[in-house]
């Protein structure tokens, strides 16, 4: 037993498993919040505003940037679809130029 503690000063090694993928009721989740936080945050933002400088425009300003900026995020971090598995790589970047192939150290 005592030959499974790490010596006292040295990291514990961590088991060896996969990152676990988040199911789709997680992620539904992640975008509601990220949506309702993001009209919360501009849109408190905005109301602040409104208060200092006694006006009503900019609680509708700040709820509209912060569904723009929400959706952005999301986008951003969910909007790509993972490649379908007989897809075919024509060795061609996403811009439609070739990429430069890959050479050995010190070649040109």
């Amino acid at each position: 037993m005592t030959e499974d503690d790490p010596i006292r000063g040295e990291p514990r090694s961590r088991p060896a498993r996969a990152a676990s993928q988040g199911s789709g009721a997680e992620t539904g989740y992640a975008v509601i919040g990220t949506m309702i936080s993001g009209m919360a945050v501009w849109g408190g933002a905005g109301w602040l505003l409104d208060r200092w400088w006694d006006t009503r425009v900019f609680v509708p300003v700040g709820i509209l940037l912060g569904i723009s900026v929400a959706i952005y995020l999301v986008v951003a971090r969910y909007g790509g679809l993972p490649p379908s598995p007989g897809a075919s790589d024509n060795g061609r970047t996403p811009g439609g130029r070739r990429s430069r192939p890959r050479t050995q150290k010190g070649q040109r």
